[in-house]
C-alpha cells in the first residue's frame, strides 16, 4: 500500500501548488480531458447501440419462430397478422410495444444527455476534520441472472460539509480526527491533491 497521499492519489508538489491557487497543471488537464472524452464516447456508444438493438429485437424474438418457417413455406406471410402481439392480444400488444418503445427512447435520451454534458474542471476544495463512516450503495452485478443489483459496503470520508466515497486504504494515510484540505474536480470526478492543515 502507498505510504503517502502523494503516492496514493499520484500527485506532486507542483500539482498541489497549482491546486492551492485553484488551477490545474498541464498533466492534470491532459488526464481529465482524456477521462471526459472516454466517458463521453462510452455514453455515445451505448446510446447509439440502443436504436440498433431496438430495431433488431423483433427479428431476434420472432425470427426463429415465425419468419424462418414462413420463408421455408415458400414466403407466405399472409398468416403473420395472426401471430403478432398486436392482433393476438388486442390492446395489450399495443401497450407492450409502446412500453418497450418508451423504455428504449428514455434510455437513449438519458445516454445522449450524459454524453453532451460538458466537463467541469474547476478546482474545488473541501477542508475540515476527518470523519469516516460506513454506508451502503446499490451496485450492478454483471453476469448474474438471479440478482442484477446488490447492496455493497462503501466507506465515506467527510470533510466539513462534503462527503466522498473513498477506498478503505485511505484510512491509513488520512487519519480520523486530523484536519485536511482536499482538492478535486466534480466532472469528471477526481481527487487532485491533498494536504494536512496544521
Amino acid at each position: 500500500m502507498p505510504e503517502t497521499i502523494e503516492q496514493f492519489w499520484k500527485f506532486d508538489d507542483t500539482d498541489l501548488g497549482a491546486n492551492r491557487l485553484g488551477q490545474l497543471t498541464e498533466k492534470q488537464k491532459k488526464y481529465l480531458t482524456g477521462e471526459h472524452k472516454g466517458q463521453k464516447n462510452v455514453f455515445i456508444g451505448v446510446g447509439m447501440a440502443l436504436p440498433i438493438v431496438f430495431c433488431c429485437l423483433p427479428l431476434l424474438i420472432m425470427g426463429p419462430r415465425m419468419i424462418l418457417p414462413m420463408l421455408l413455406n415458400g414466403g407466405d406471410f399472409s398468416e403473420i397478422t395472426e401471430i403478432l402481439p398486436l392482433t393476438a392480444v388486442g390492446g395489450l400488444g399495443f401497450l407492450s410495444v409502446g412500453g418497450v418503445v418508451l423504455a428504449f427512447g428514455a434510455a437513449f435520451v438519458i445516454y445522449m444527455a450524459r454524453a453532451s454534458k460538458k466537463a467541469d474542471l474547476t478546482v474545488k476544495r473541501a477542508e475540515g476534520k476527518v470523519n469516516y463512516s460506513w454506508g451502503t450503495k446499490r451496485a450492478r452485478t454483471p453476469g448474474s441472472s438471479v440478482r442484477r443489483y446488490e447492496d455493497v459496503r462503501v466507506l465515506h470520508l467527510s470533510l466539513g460539509e462534503k462527503k466522498f466515497e473513498v477506498h478503505k486504504d485511505l484510512q491509513e494515510i488520512i487519519k480520523e480526527g486530523e484536519s485536511w484540505a482536499v482538492y478535486y474536480t466534480s466532472y469528471p470526478f477526481k481527487f487532485l491533491s491533498a494536504e494536512q492543515v496544521k
